[in-house]
């Protein structure tokens, strides 16, 4: 009888066995054969607009390179909605430091970061080289824009740059993410300036969380003071224009929170350092490669600039920073 019950018990188990390798046989069918293969299917479906099945397949070649490290979860779920749910952020959180950690340079690497990029900034209208275009607008409309000045254009042109910062920033996480996107495509292709930029622009994007994350959940959203200035709550859309009043409502009524708290002052400086010496560096790249004479112009200027601004980084500590109650003050403690 024990003979005929082991001989059922190892039919049983081959019978599983067989199955088993029977159904990984007709997944394999469907499935590249290797973790550069599905990379790029990852980069194809980015580039045709497909942003969810992009992410998905980025984030199985992540979880292979990870060995496991990354759970492979619906990443594209996670960052549509990562302003209003903290797993969502925290999905974008684990993703951001195994990016930060890890020194692998394999193509597989390469090509998802640049497909999550190019997906998240896509679904989320968060293109860094078409924000610093904006921002390159704003400096050809007023080459010198005091922050105390309220006269028409001047505070109309200020108020387009804080909506559009305010607007793009979003949450911690998300820019985060982004950043360490671009920064681990710089690391692999150095050549690249565009992977310079996105980092830097990213790593600018985080600052006006950091200042006007009033309630302090790491999301900049209607609940955040700086909107009392900025939105409109019947229509729930940021305000076309602003009047004197909400200019300088913004000006020296909503306190930065970075004010007495040198953790956050000390984050901004950070921030501010990465995005200038990147700015720095893909400036450089652009001007040696830019062949017209008026863009090399705008870019050599805006340089200038920025190495201005790096040298102020040298007399700029966490103290300073601290000490600035409202953005309308800045100008007491930073001569631009």
């Amino acid at each position: 009888m024990k003979k005929y019950l082991f001989l059922l018990i190892g039919v049983i188990g081959v019978s599983v066995i067989l199955s088993s390798c029977a159904i990984n046989v007709f997944k394999a069918l469907n499935t590249p054969t290797n973790t550069v293969a599905l990379s790029q299917i990852a980069i194809d479906e980015a580039n045709s607009g497909n942003f969810k099945e992009a992410l998905s397949n980025s984030v199985q070649v992540l979880t292979t390179i990870s060995t496991g490290t990354i759970p492979s979860t619906n990443v594209y779920n996670a960052v549509v909605t990562s302003d209003t749910s903290t797993s969502s952020r925290n999905t974008l959180a684990s993703l951001t430091n195994f990016l930060n950690t890890t020194t692998s340079t394999s193509v597989a690497l390469k090509n998802v970061s640049e497909a999550m990029l190019n997906s998240i900034s896509g679904s989320m209208g968060l293109n860094a080289l078409t924000l610093a275009s904006s921002f390159i607008s704003f400096y050809n409309q007023s080459q010198s824009v005091s922050v105390s000045s309220v006269s028409t254009p001047d505070y109309t042109l200020i108020f387009s740059a804080i909506k559009l910062l305010v607007s793009s920033s979003h949450n911690i996480q998300l820019m985060q993410l982004l950043e360490a996107l671009s920064g681990t495509l710089n690391r692999i292709d150095p050549s690249n300036s565009n992977w310079l930029i996105s980092e830097g622009m990213y790593s600018t994007l985080q600052i006006p969380i950091i200042l006007f994350d009033s309630n302090g959940n790491g999301v900049l959203d209607p609940q955040d003071q700086i909107f009392n200035y900025l939105w409109n709550y019947q229509t729930n859309t940021f305000k076309s224009q602003l009047t004197p009043q909400e200019y300088n409502g913004i000006m020296y009524n909503v306190q930065l929170q970075t004010y007495e708290n040198i953790q956050k002052s000390n984050q901004v400086i950070s921030d501010l350092s990465t995005a200038l010496s990147d700015f720095d560096a893909g400036l450089l790249d652009m001007i040696q490669s830019s062949s017209d004479p008026q863009t090399t112009q705008t870019l050599t200027t805006l340089r200038s600039y920025v190495d201005q601004l790096q040298m102020a980084m040298y007399v700029v500590n966490a103290q300073t920073i601290s000490q600035i109650q409202y953005l309308g003050d800045i100008q007491n403690y930073i001569n631009f």
